[in-house]
């Protein structure tokens, strides 16, 4: 099991779609057609760091659910 992260999308978002057709059962579409996370922790995978990556605004943010630190970005 890898680490665990609380993701989160920010304000930002502009609902891009591309974290959603990533992961989409990490990221659904919310209220204002933004994308919103669907759970906390998640844990840390190629995926979700792709979608993370490709946020065109950088949007997505992800800290270590057990320590706090910053992971992304």
């Amino acid at each position: 099991m890898g680490r665990q992260l609380n993701v989160t999308v920010e304000s930002t978002c502009i609902s891009s779609g591309y974290c959603r057709n990533t992961l989409p059962d990490v990221f659904v579409e919310g209220p204002n057609r933004r994308s919103v996370v669907t759970h906390n922790p998640v844990e840390e995978s190629p995926k979700l760091q792709e979608a993370m990556e490709g946020c065109p605004v950088e949007a997505i943010s992800a800290v270590d659910a057990e320590t706090g630190e910053v992971v992304f970005p």
